[in-house]
């Protein structure tokens, strides 16, 4: 679960992690309100979960109160990346003297957290870890004995921090890792970390990620309805991620919807989204996941691939009629659907499939001859 900037800066708060005066607005008024509370001294931030919000204008600097206004209303009368601003942070000003990145990951190849600091703030870290990778500072965090002060010390002394600013430093990288820990985090970093000209350290911005499967536990994280088509598909039981394609997939497992977007690309295709349908698309899942897919209107072709031992081909192939069906009857479907099935009941399944008439449905017998006719059925389409 991704949190907005606001919320997850009321979590550095509450573990003493110094962070600006703020107000979350939800009208222009509001926001000229506190844009005059702070003195006329305040940054406009849309609260997204979308990153790039500032190349695509989505932080401002009013000059006067008739600028937050109206800056107020055009935050949130836009979108970024297709997501409503609905909400905006208003803050207080720092006089910024110098930028520094501070983040937490999951190291999956080394099974343990690690934390990531740079002298380098205010890039993202991917574009840091490509352009100056020496300029990132690692430490690997042994997960029974915790962050290390030594640890810190060293890697500040490495990266030239000036020896006044190490104890504020470390007083924040131990509180970031404890929130980090102690909420099951999947990512949090604060970028920038700043130090201003009168010497004091603050978490100018916030991301934080948490483990959807650790919810349950987590009792202070905020409760919000489903949105995005990530959060919605979640919702429904489905692993779902947008991409920038424009053929769909839906799979019944993660690692093959992987491998079936390795065949997409090794053919010249560009999948449309990720979705694994898990054990719901053999109850009902399948309409829930074509849904959401032919939400994007990029997308030219859908491609389902089926692979199970536990589940029934038969069952998800009459789930897939019934619902073309439906879909043409009520005239909403104007695409190619490919089909793949293999596995429990898998001629029968086959065979429902072709008895069905649909002049949008193509079973196809192996899964790389599938692949191809959706890389060719959506050329043919562009």
């Amino acid at each position: 679960m991704k949190l907005f900037e606001y919320e997850a800066k009321e979590f550095l708060k509450g573990n003493q992690i110094p962070v600006p005066e703020g107000s979350v607005c939800e009208n222009e008024d509001e926001a000229k309100k506190a844009f005059n509370y702070f003195g006329g001294n305040a940054v406009f931030k849309a609260q997204v979960l979308a990153g790039g919000r500032g190349k695509a204008g989505g932080i401002l600097f009013p000059k006067n109160s008739q600028d937050a206004g109206e800056m107020g209303k055009r935050l949130l009368g836009m979108e970024i990346k297709g997501e409503p601003v609905k909400k905006i942070l208003v803050e207080k000003t720092l006089d910024i003297e110098k930028e520094y990145y501070l983040g937490i990951v999951i190291d999956r190849a080394q099974e343990c957290p690690l934390l990531m600091f740079s002298s380098e703030g205010g890039m993202e870290i991917e574009i840091l870890a490509k352009e100056k990778p020496e300029s990132i500072k690692k430490i690997w965090i042994n997960p029974f004995l915790g962050l290390k002060e030594y640890q810190l010390r060293y890697i500040l002394k490495e990266a030239e921090i000036p020896p006044e600013h190490h104890d504020p430093m470390i007083r924040i990288a131990i509180a970031l890792f404890n929130t980090y820990w102690e909420m099951d985090g999947e990512l949090i970093e604060i970028n920038p970390l700043v130090i201003t000209k009168d010497k004091k350290v603050f978490a100018a911005d916030a991301k934080f990620n948490i483990d959807n499967n650790a919810l349950y536990r987590q009792t202070k994280v905020p409760k919000r309805i489903p949105e995005t088509v990530e959060e919605r598909a979640a919702a429904g039981s489905l692993g779902f991620v947008s991409l920038d394609g424009d053929i769909g997939i839906m799979c019944n497992g993660a690692g093959l919807a992987m491998s079936t977007m390795d065949q997409l690309f090794l053919l010249g295709g560009k999948p449309a989204n990720f979705l694994d349908g898990k054990d719901t698309i053999f109850t009902g899942g399948f309409k829930k996941g074509l849904d959401f897919i032919l939400e994007n209107k990029k997308v030219k072709v859908v491609l389902i691939n089926i692979f199970t031992g536990g589940g029934r081909c038969d069952v998800i192939a009459k789930d897939i009629v019934e619902t073309i069906q439906e879909m043409e009857k009520q005239k909403n479907l104007d695409i190619p659907i490919v089909a793949t099935l293999h596995g429990r009941n898998e001629e029968e399944g086959r065979k429902i499939l072709s008895q069905c008439k649909s002049p949008h449905l193509y079973q196809i017998l192996e899964i790389e001859d599938a692949v191809n006719m959706a890389v060719n059925l959506g050329a043919r389409t562009r």
